[in-house]
């Protein structure tokens, strides 16, 4: 449907990531600071695979008030793995409430004039895939990671919002039609 969106050979637009959608790391777990005043549960880097989270036995910390609005997840927020599998993601949808998310992780929210999450999160799988990564990636002797500097430096393919919207109706009729198989 969208080509090769590394070489891309069907000339979409261009976005460097920045101007497309905001990023933030989570919240640095602090032994130190942590009181069980303000426990709340929060996802880490595990907790996410790829289109979806395992959400068995979340651990918690403490967000304080204004850490609750810094690091709150809202739906459609994206959560792109920092290190390890550098781009593996899942789109939340309020599975839980309220939940929060942990420095190893990037909570992506998206401009969606322009891009969809869940476009982005295949976005994301198809670059992992087919090598779109590998200049960021580090060395190999060390975990490859994704900084956030990197991440607002990258440049996404985007095709025009409505085909995105196709594409996201298709993958999850497709969705519905594996479970009921699987049921």
């Amino acid at each position: 449907m969208f080509g090769d969106i590394i070489r891309n050979n069907k000339g979409w637009p261009q976005y460097v990531f920045s101007d497309i959608a905001t990023s933030r790391l989570g919240k640095m777990l602090d032994a130190k600071q942590q009181t069980g005043k303000y426990k709340y549960p929060y996802l880490a880097n595990f907790n996410v695979q790829w289109f979806r989270f395992e959400l068995e036995n979340l651990n918690e910390m403490d967000f304080n008030e204004a850490d609750q609005v810094e690091f709150q997840l809202n739906d459609g927020d994206l959560l792109v793995c920092e290190g390890g599998e550098i781009g593996r993601c899942a789109v939340w949808h309020n599975e839980i409430q309220p939940c929060y998310f942990q420095k190893a992780l990037h909570r992506v929210r998206c401009n969606t004039d322009v891009v969809l999450p869940d476009y982005l999160a295949r976005w994301f799988q198809y670059n992992c895939e087919h090598g779109g990564f590998a200049s960021i990636e580090g060395a190999k002797a060390t975990i490859a990671h994704l900084p956030g500097a990197k991440l607002k430096m990258l440049k996404a393919t985007v095709p025009p919002i409505e085909l995105q919207e196709r594409f996201v109706s298709f993958v999850a009729q497709i969705d519905k039609s594996k479970s009921a198989i699987q049921k």
